[in-house]
């Protein structure tokens, strides 16, 4: 017998893959508080691109939601953000050094760490800027 929690499951996993071959996201503007964050227009056709958001959504999740929100709009928001927006290398400085009342998150995440949340932030929320590599956060170190 399937019940309801399967059944939703399954057309979550249906939708995943349905977006994966269109090349579409399979997350949507509208989600709960405890769902991941992505943009509906973020769908990287690069399979490197969107491995690397993935890894970033989750660290982004782990380290930066409870101030700037899931959609990066709480706090000094990110979304949109002109100093941010196509801008990786102040980003990485940033997560480096934490700047304001940001905490520095330097001495606790790895350059893969930093590289992945930058990554997830500069392809989220209808921006697209490629891949921030760990030794584009050494560099900044």
């Amino acid at each position: 017998m399937v019940t309801a929690k399967r059944l939703l499951a399954s057309l979550g996993s249906v939708a995943l893959i349905a977006a994966v071959c269109t090349g579409q996201s399979a997350f949507s503007q509208s989600q709960s508080p405890g769902e991941p964050a992505a943009d509906a227009s973020a769908a990287p056709a690069d399979p490197a691109l969107a491995t690397a958001i993935e890894a970033g959504q989750k660290e982004y999740m782990k380290n930066c939601r409870t101030c700037h929100g899931s959609k990066g709009t709480a706090g000094v928001p990110l979304a949109k953000n002109p100093k941010v927006v196509g801008n990786p290398g102040y980003l990485v400085w940033a997560i480096l050094t934490g700047p304001g009342y940001m905490p520095e998150f330097a001495p606790v995440l790895s350059n893969e760490q930093i590289a992945a949340i930058a990554t997830f932030v500069e392809n989220s929320w209808g921006d697209s800027s490629g891949i921030v590599t760990p030794d584009d956060v050494q560099a900044s170190r």
